[in-house]
């Protein structure tokens, strides 16, 4: 990983905390759907990235989202749940012939039969362990279930318009 790649993405990181937090806190889509931007830092990691910093990033992250939201560390579990399940998701989804160790996550480099899988793989699992852990009653299942259907597809068509725009790069 070169130290230019680590100034973008770091920058990136800090660009979509500040987002989440002044913007998408209070955006939803009907009521129900809601984007969570700052997941793109555990996603789009890269591949070699150690799964012990990775894990504490995105408890450091979850930590943060939880202090702004008021959360109770619902978000903190859930992004630690999908740092540490990301290496078990790159595991089924291996291609044929292994990961190039220069390989970044990128639907330009990975192409769509992997990338959207993966990502929708680590959304649902990140919504719906949060949105049950919110409900925290299994009279609230399916409310749970349909705000992370939701969220999940809002979160795919975002993380894929912010892909298509950063394709060129």
């Amino acid at each position: 990983m070169n130290t230019t790649f680590q100034y973008k993405w770091w920058i990136a990181v800090f660009l979509t905390i500040v987002v989440q937090l002044l913007f998408l806190r209070d955006l939803a889509l009907f009521y129900y759907g809601f984007c969570f931007i700052y997941l793109w830092a555990i996603i789009k990691a890269p591949i070699e990235t150690p799964p012990v910093y990775l894990i504490l990033g995105a408890f450091a992250l979850g930590w943060l989202l939880d202090t702004f939201y008021n959360t109770h560390g619902m978000h903190a579990f859930s992004t630690v749940l999908i740092a540490w399940l990301r290496p078990t998701f790159f595991n089924i989804l291996t291609p044929a012939n292994g990961y190039d160790e220069r390989s970044s996550i990128s639907l330009a480099e990975m192409k769509w039969m992997w990338f959207f899988p993966y990502l929708g793989l680590m959304l649902i699992t990140h919504h719906l362990v949060l949105f049950l852990l919110e409900a925290s009653d299994w009279s609230l299942f399916g409310l749970s279930l349909w705000k992370a259907f939701l969220s999940t597809l809002l979160g795919i068509a975002v993380f894929s318009l912010l892909e298509l725009f950063n394709q060129g790069k």
